[in-house]
């Protein structure tokens, strides 16, 4: 049982409410700037369906607007006129469909090789994983808000530039990848940036139902980019372009909400109310102002000898290496194991992203109501909901070693119930813990560990790849082994060392004692509080 207040007064007042509040809002801005990210994060993806020629290209008498047909060339080895006529019912099929596409745009299309596609996905995770440490070091140093405000408007911009591709007179592959290289570095400073945001913004109490409020958008983006990109291209001429140019604007409406109503601290807000400023300030230690950091003055060694720290670097890395692989593989699970008609992966895959959203608000919102209740510490509360994260897919995996295609109630439940349990990290697991356990060098040190969890997620993409030669049940079930392995580690080390105790070497107020020091050579850090250091 936990031993701390239910209602926690300060200066003899009850906490503000939370709804509505500065803070709130805040949460709110934050979930609509990941449905921003993700959206640009997957548009391409969703888009390139509808870019690029799946045949070669010749033209033919019933096309228009310069779209072409999969007709071949040399028909002479069509030995009889059955033989043509179910060739071209099968080619003029997604002829007559494209005669129905509406839209204000000439249909257009570009000639990528499958290489040359799958460069393009990469090249935003090529970027993505240069700005994790730089994005926690920046929203240390010049504050979140305008880290933010600076990622989502270069993203938006460049956005915005790939649809000069339309103008194009050739596929100019090389400035597709360059644009989608920056928009993966732009966006790899949110993660970070929002880990130092809460820090500041979050009261213990709160964290875990801020945190998952925003984290829910990630979800809610891929969602809504999925479902609107395939209407877009289904039935609009070049409608890539329209979603390019969507998740453009959206970006820019966010940036004016953003820069209007936000902050960096509490302390710096214009129209938050002295009471709930004070209700958060306190219960953070943050006194709301910049803090120089170099790398030279990050305490390295307490990082690297924390015991809770290291746990939740394992953690962390573990659920995104399998987390990453399973996001991009999910689709060729159902349709070549499972054998399930494609036109239904998609409705499957958007119902499990609607599960993870639920699972990740709902962990943070019942994590913070048993702290405040008094019915757990927020140490056991952040064990229990990352054992969940960790252990569920662990069953998951157990469950699809034995799911083929003559299972497939068995397999559509397992992808369902690992997209579910997915998201209980987000809202009150390893993602929240980093602003726990060391608030005044949380976004640098999510950064770094962000770092590797990513590199880990390509690594597993490459180990599948050379494991998995045929979309057969016992070639898959070698990484199932493995991904229960990975995913039991990183629960158990947890369990076993995870803390939500903030470090005495990480505390806002140390750290703020720390430059003090630096500027007084004459000032030093009392013994007792030396003693007191945790490792």
């Amino acid at each position: 049982m936990g031993t701390g207040q239910t209602i926690i007064l300060v200066d003899g007042e009850a906490p503000p409410r939370f709804i509505p509040s500065t803070r709130f809002t805040l949460g709110l801005l934050v979930f609509f700037a990941f449905i921003v990210q993700y959206a640009q994060r997957v548009n391409l993806p969703i888009a390139i369906v509808c870019m690029v020629n799946r045949t070669k290209a010749v033209e033919h008498p019933l096309l228009f607007n310069g779209t072409t047909s999969a007709i071949p060339n040399d028909l002479s080895r069509y030995s009889n006129k059955n033989d043509l006529l179910d060739l071209t019912s099968t080619t003029l099929k997604p002829i007559v469909k494209a005669l129905h596409k509406r839209g204000f745009l000439d249909e257009k299309k570009f000639n990528w090789i499958e290489l040359q596609q799958q460069i393009l996905l990469g090249g935003y995770w090529a970027g993505y994983i240069f700005t994790q440490m730089p994005g926690g070091w920046l929203a240390t140093t010049i504050g979140a808000k305008w880290v933010y405000a600076g990622s989502l408007f270069t993203s938006s911009v460049t956005s915005l530039a790939m649809t000069s591709m339309y103008l194009m007179p050739s596929t100019h592959f090389t400035l597709m990848f360059t644009l989608r290289f920056i928009i993966g570095l732009a966006h790899g400073v949110l993660f970070p940036a929002t880990i130092a945001l809460w820090s500041l913004w979050a009261v213990p109490q709160e964290r875990s139902t801020l945190a998952s409020i925003g984290f829910c958008g990630t979800q809610f983006g891929t969602s809504l980019t999925m479902l609107l990109g395939g209407l877009l291209c289904r039935y609009l001429s070049s409608g890539w372009m329209y979603l390019f140019s969507f998740t453009s604007v959206i970006g820019f409406i966010w940036l004016c909400l953003w820069i209007t109503f936000t902050s960096d601290s509490p302390s710096n807000h214009r129209t938050i109310s002295s009471h709930e400023r004070d209700y958060i300030c306190k219960l953070t230690g943050s006194t709301g102002k910049k803090r120089s950091m170099s790398l030279g003055s990050i305490p390295w060694k307490n990082i690297f000898t924390s015991k809770p720290l290291i746990a939740l670097f394992i953690s962390h890395i573990a659920n995104l290496f399998g987390l990453f692989f399973f996001l991009t593989n999910l689709g060729k699970i159902l349709t070549e194991l499972l054998r399930i008609p494609t036109q239904y992966t998609g409705y499957i895959l958007a119902c499990g992203f609607f599960l993870t959203l639920l699972s990740s608000l709902s962990s943070g919102i019942i994590a913070d109501n048993l702290v405040r209740s008094n019915v757990m510490t927020l140490t056991t509360a952040r064990k229990l909901f990352n054992s969940l994260t960790s252990f569920i897919p662990v069953l998951c995996m157990i469950s699809f070693y034995f799911c083929d295609h003559s299972r497939k109630l068995l397999g559509i439940a397992t992808v369902l119930v690992y997209l579910a349990g997915s998201g209980l990290g987000y809202g009150s697991g390893y993602c929240v813990n980093f602003a726990d356990i060391v608030p005044a060098y949380s976004g640098v040190i999510f950064g770094f560990a962000n770092t590797f969890a990513s590199l880990a997620g390509l690594i597993g993409n490459i180990v599948a790849g050379m494991v998995v030669t045929k979309p057969v049940l016992e070639q898959w079930r070698k990484l199932y082994v493995m991904f229960a392995i990975v995913y039991f580690i990183g629960g158990i080390v947890f369990l076993f060392f995870g803390t939500a105790v903030p470090r005495k070497w990480a505390k806002f107020q140390s750290a703020v004692a720390e430059k003090e020091k630096k500027l007084n050579d004459e000032e030093s850090v009392p013994m007792n509080e030396q003693k007191q250091i945790k490792a």
